[in-house]
């Protein structure tokens, strides 16, 4: 997915949108839309959290993230439907 631009209305300024699964390893974030599957909002990935990509497994393998000071990994397909603003 390519970067797009948007306004945030809320905080008056612009950020980028792209899908979790485009992040590289050390990069941060802020959940901005997530799929309605209760797992994610049971392992905290929820609109607003902020998380770090850890590590970024080979050939479609899952992701590695810091979520509230706890390291949990996530389907890449699963990451692929996660909105992230940078």
């Amino acid at each position: 997915m390519q970067e797009k631009k948007i306004i945030d209305t809320r905080m008056n300024f612009d950020m980028a949108v792209v899908n979790m699964d485009t992040l590289s390893r050390g990069d941060e974030g802020v959940i901005f839309d997530v799929p309605d599957m209760h797992l994610l909002a049971a392992l905290g990935i929820r609109i607003g959290k902020r998380i770090r990509v850890l590590t970024r497994s080979v050939a479609n393998g899952p992701l590695i993230l810091s979520v509230s000071d706890r390291s949990i990994v996530i389907d890449r397909h699963i990451a692929q439907k996660i909105i992230v603003k940078r």
